[in-house]
């Protein structure tokens, strides 16, 4: 098969990754947090939402969606290697750190969907053992322990997502890769990221999909960078040429 066939291959795969990424979000936290009908999860201090959008899920749906992520983990690798085929024809120098960060930054990203898994069955258990306070106090510091441990996920996948994205801007502006001039803001992830974020944490979606979309952000940034880049280099035969 020829490289650039691959290359587009890769950039699908990377989308489909996404895209599922994205029903795993829906499966975990696309739930309207309704205080009034959890409250031994809601008097808690520190039971905001994501909390609240877990305990209504059953532990099968619950399980689904983390696991949706983790299967489509190796996926995004193949992304990886679509987004260094463009940047190639710069060389490696320009090519090869963004690539290496980014598959850094996806191997995390499996592992912080995973956790949702067992916080969100931890929070039904603090619901359903709400008449026993050592029961809950336990449970409570275990909730507590998961949280910590998926926010320290969130760092180095944040902070290796901004960097990769500055490097794959600063490579694209210079008219190099196979990418035009104007687009590394659009395939570097960071900024499609921002800008779903953005969107699925406000008012401006009507109220269904709100829900449903609020812990999407991420999956649908990074759809739209590799649906981006996928098209780019749909038709680009410098796609994975080095010089």
């Amino acid at each position: 098969m020829e490289r650039h066939h691959l290359v587009r291959l890769a950039g699908i795969a990377g989308a489909l990754a996404s895209a599922v990424y994205a029903v795993g979000d829906v499966l975990l936290l696309g739930r309207e947090a309704e205080p009034e009908r959890h409250p031994a999860v809601a008097d808690l201090h520190r039971a905001q939402t994501p909390a609240l959008q877990l305990v209504p899920s059953s532990t099968g749906r619950l399980a689904a969606g983390a696991l949706l992520g983790v299967y489509a983990s190796p996926l995004h690798l193949a992304a990886v290697w679509h987004v260094y085929q463009g940047l190639a024809p710069a060389g490696p120098r320009r090519a090869l750190p963004p690539a290496l960060i980014l598959a850094g930054a996806w191997t995390w990203a499996s592992f912080i969907h995973g956790t949702y898994l067992y916080t969100g069955r931890t929070y039904k258990d603090i619901e359903a053992l709400a008449d026993d306070p050592r029961a809950r106090e336990q449970l409570v510091a275990t909730a507590q322990t998961y949280e910590r441990v998926t926010g320290a996920g969130y760092a180095p996948f944040g902070l290796a997502v901004v960097a990769a994205s500055a490097l794959i801007v600063d490579a694209v502006r210079r008219g190099e890769t196979a990418y035009p001039r104007w687009s590394g803001p659009l395939v570097a992830p960071a900024v499609p990221i921002v800008a779903a974020v953005a969107l699925t944490a406000t008012r401006v979606l009507p109220g269904r999909a709100r829900h449903a979309l609020q812990g999407a952000g991420f999956s649908l940034g990074t759809l739209a960078s590799i649906g981006a880049s996928t098209v780019l280099l749909w038709r680009n035969r410098r796609a994975g040429t080095a010089r």
